[in-house]
């Protein structure tokens, strides 16, 4: 329930709090005081839709509080949880509002999404009329209404096991055919494992292999150099010219014609180092020769393993495990057609479940939709709607989770008008009043919502507004009710009266909220039952509002 509200600078509101207690809070003042703008100021800090508001003029940016005391509410404390809040103890919504109604939300200071305030909006409060987004309006809450007023929730469950159990299998199904489309694949796979198993893999040949390899291609790139190095470099010419020079030197020396000694062992030298540098020159050259032998060997069978891998669409590093998945896989194909007939026995037992509890389940809804009816027809009469029929509508549309029901709760408030859904009906005072008497009908079922009713009373007083007061004082000791009201009648019954003034000045205009006690409670009354001049004679009709009201309680 909603403990405080705070508004800062909205329209006249300047530093205005609000505090609610439990049970039935009544708001009442003058028209045009400020009473709708305060639930405009609520509904706008919890997201609902169609609720505007402007910022005063004196200010630039506006600011919302709200204070909420969760009561143990598993379904908002579980909302917030998945949110990533974790709240202990009371509730803080804040929405500051800036220049051009820019806004920023916070749950106790952390920032969070408009969204999720909207989300939690609609688990803290209903306002009943034009605002309802997610109360008795929306027609997708009917068919869960219904099954709350019939107890049928554990008959919904089960019937959603069933549903989750049949869609599980069919996608189950699904997957075994597409199975079955592959066993002409059956070849090609037997195929893998055996070249798989021909290519003897080792596990530390797969980590090298490609480091191997190129290796291997570095090394011929190299003596590719050295080949043509070879080529140009001549060596029988070479040696041969070498060798000539030698004997050339050796006849001259012979002949003793030369007195200087003549450098033959240097040439002797030079020969031989010249033909070791070939020789090794030509050693390098096979080994070259021995490396494109080994790389083509090692070419082919890395080709062969990528082949593998690429049919199969896997790393080069997950080819090792490779043959143990294709023989499941082959396997598993093999067996396919025993899977789909065992997933389809399943699928028909669990159909046939399905279709006998949701059969049962609408034959239920149909039960406890006419006594649904009969009770909420017996609360229109002391509201003033003795001539307005209701009708739960169920229609049989597709399967879904909940069974194949469609709910639409319809109304005729005027005679011959005909039946119409509940958000084709009138507006104003004659919707609160059709709400609130749908909502006694729930009683049982608590719901942790604060409901608030704009102006229920309207068009309506006497004993009329006096059963309106007294239900809403029925419906409060289930949920927390705020309630604007010009009644007197209805206001009699408050656990919390607050009334809201306007105040003038030379200076400026503002709005005032004043929790009344007692006495002054007695004295609002007297004043909505006679104008501005409180008589002694409107005072002891006041008293006399108050203390039925009382004993009514």
């Amino acid at each position: 329930m909603i403990k405080k509200l705070f508004v800062q600078n909205i329209l006249l509101l300047d530093n205005l709090e609000l505090e609610f207690t439990s049970g039935l809070n009544i708001l009442t003042g003058e028209t045009g005081a400020g009473k709708s703008i305060l639930l405009d100021c609520l509904g706008y800090l919890l997201g609902k839709k169609n609720t505007r508001i402007e910022i005063g003029i004196r200010a630039d940016t506006a600011t919302l509080i709200g204070e909420f005391q969760l009561e143990n509410n598993e379904v908002i404390s579980q909302f917030l949880s998945e949110k990533g809040f974790a709240i202990e103890g009371n509730l803080i919504l804040k929405q500051s509002i800036g220049a051009n109604s820019k806004r920023r939300a916070f749950i106790n200071d952390l920032p969070c999404s408009l969204d999720t305030v909207k989300e939690l909006g609609n688990l803290l409060l209903d306002l009943n009329g034009q605002f309802e987004e997610q109360g008795l309006l929306n027609v997708k809450t009917h068919r869960s209404l219904l099954d709350s007023f019939g107890n049928l929730e554990p008959n919904v469950k089960n019937i959603e096991k069933s549903w989750t159990e049949i869609n599980k299998l069919k996608k189950l199904l699904e997957t075994e055919f597409n199975r079955k489309d592959l066993v002409e694949n059956v070849e090609f796979l037997d195929k893998s494992i055996q070249e798989i198993s021909e290519l003897e893999l080792d596990r530390t040949e797969i980590e090298s292999i490609e480091l191997h390899r190129d290796e291997l291609r570095k090394a011929i790139r190299g003596s590719s150099v050295i080949v043509d190095t070879l080529k140009s470099l001549n060596r029988e010419l070479i040696e041969e010219s070498i060798l000539n020079t030698i004997k050339s030197l050796e006849r001259l020396e012979k002949k003793e014609e030369m007195d200087n000694h003549l450098p033959i062992e240097i040439f002797y030298d030079a020969f031989e180092k010249f033909s070791e540098a070939c020789e090794m020159l030509d050693k390098l050259r096979e080994k070259s020769v021995d490396s494109e032998k080994q790389l083509l060997q090692i070419e082919d069978r890395y080709h062969s393993i990528k082949r593998i891998c690429r049919a199969h669409n896997v790393e080069l590093s997950q080819i090792f495990n490779l043959k143990s998945l294709l023989e499941k896989e082959l396997e598993s194909i093999k067996g396919v057609d025993q899977k789909i007939k065992e997933l389809e026995t399943k699928i028909s037992i669990t159909d046939e479940k399905y279709k006998k509890d949701t059969s049962y389940l609408s034959k239920e809804r149909h039960k406890f939709a006419a006594k649904l009816d009969k009770k909420i027809e017996k609360e229109f009469k002391p509201l003033k709607l003795g001539l307005a029929k209701f009708k739960t509508d169920i229609t049989r549309a597709g399967e879904t989770r909940f069974g194949y029901d469609q709910v639409c709760f319809t109304t005729e408030i005027n005679p011959g008008s005909g039946l119409k859904p509940l958000n084709k009906i009138a507006s104003g005072g004659e919707l609160s009043r059709f709400l609130l008497a749908v909502k006694l009908c729930f009683l049982e079922k608590k719901i942790h919502k604060t409901q608030i009713f704009d102006e229920i009373d309207r068009g309506v007083g006497g004993a009329t507004a006096s059963a309106i007061g007294k239900r809403l004082l029925d419906l409060s000791r289930h949920e927390q009710v705020l309630v604007v009201t010009h009644s007197p009648q209805v206001a009699a019954y408050s656990d919390n009266h607050l009334k809201v003034e306007k105040i003038n000045s030379e200076e400026s205009t503002i709005t005032k909220v004043e929790t009344l006690s007692e006495e002054t409670i007695i004295r609002e009354i007297a004043r909505m039952l006679s104008g501005e001049l409180i008589t002694t004679e409107a005072l002891a009709a006041a008293a006399r509002l108050r203390n039925s009201a009382k004993e009514a309680n």
